[in-house]
């Protein structure tokens, strides 16, 4: 029984030594962990609003008078540039009430000059025919100046944005017929800017904008703050344009921003 006790005691022995001898195994190095550049915005205490690319100057055109549209010159897309025309309207009835107007003036310079010959108790009826003439060739002025108003030109280089009649419609005055836009130069508006974040904007102030399909960011500054409120989904807001610094390269109309207006 003893020598089965010392035999075990022994084995036991050298089992611990072996494994006290043992190398300890190292541990294998972490992979170091990069994290990724984050897009968008790099905040600096600021307000941020959504936004959207639109031209720096556009224009509503529309026609003085009132007439059925004879010619379309132009397409949605087309460049035009100043002076071009645009759109004609029918001009045969603003022809005929010139002419009218004319006959109109023949009629009372005649008028007019018989009661001067008449020189002879009847001054009140000579005045009357002179404020009469005087009458008619305003109206000849009006007609001339309508008849002057039958073709749009371009008042800037520009491209058409929109087309709201077509020929042979009738167009009223002051209708908006066509809608052009200066797309070389685009600026930035802020879409949901709320009522709580406007009172700390100001113009003249720095901001960053970052645009979506770009993946790029630059800077402008503020240039002006709608004083008329819009409401968006339930929500009050102000539109702030953004004149930006340098316009990047592919920037297009309508893409999408996020600007941080820097007011601290």
């Amino acid at each position: 029984m003893k020598k089965f006790f010392w035999t075990v005691l022994l084995a036991l022995t050298v089992t611990l030594a072996a494994c006290s001898s043992a190398p300890t195994a190292t541990p294998l190095p972490s992979a170091p962990v990069t994290a990724s550049a984050p897009t968008g915005l790099i905040l600096s205490g600021g307000v941020v609003a959504s936004a959207e690319a639109v031209p720096a100057q556009d224009t509503q055109m529309s026609f003085l008078v009132s007439a059925p549209v004879q010619e379309v010159l132009v397409k949605e897309g087309d460049m035009v540039t100043a002076g071009q025309p645009l759109l004609t309207l029918y001009s045969l009835i603003l022809e005929l009430s010139v002419t009218s107007a004319e006959l109109a003036v023949q009629s009372a310079e005649l008028e007019h000059q018989y009661w001067i010959l008449r020189n002879d108790r009847t001054p009140e009826r000579r005045d009357r025919a002179k404020a009469e003439l005087d009458g008619v060739i305003a109206k000849l002025e009006t007609a001339k100046a309508s008849f002057a108003q039958t073709t749009l030109i371009a008042p800037f280089d520009a491209t058409v944005i929109n087309i709201k009649i077509q020929p042979g419609e009738f167009a009223q005055a002051g209708q908006v017929v066509i809608v052009l836009g200066d797309l070389a130069h685009l600026q930035i508006t802020t879409t949901d800017l709320s009522e709580r974040d406007v009172p700390s904007v100001q113009v003249g102030q720095n901001a960053n904008i970052y645009i979506e399909a770009l993946d790029v960011t630059v800077t402008g500054k503020v240039i002006h703050i709608s004083p008329v409120a819009e409401t968006v989904g339930g929500d009050v807001v102000y539109p702030v344009t953004v004149e930006l610094d340098e316009q990047p390269a592919g920037l297009l109309w309508g893409m999408s921003a996020e600007v941080e207006i820097v007011v601290e």
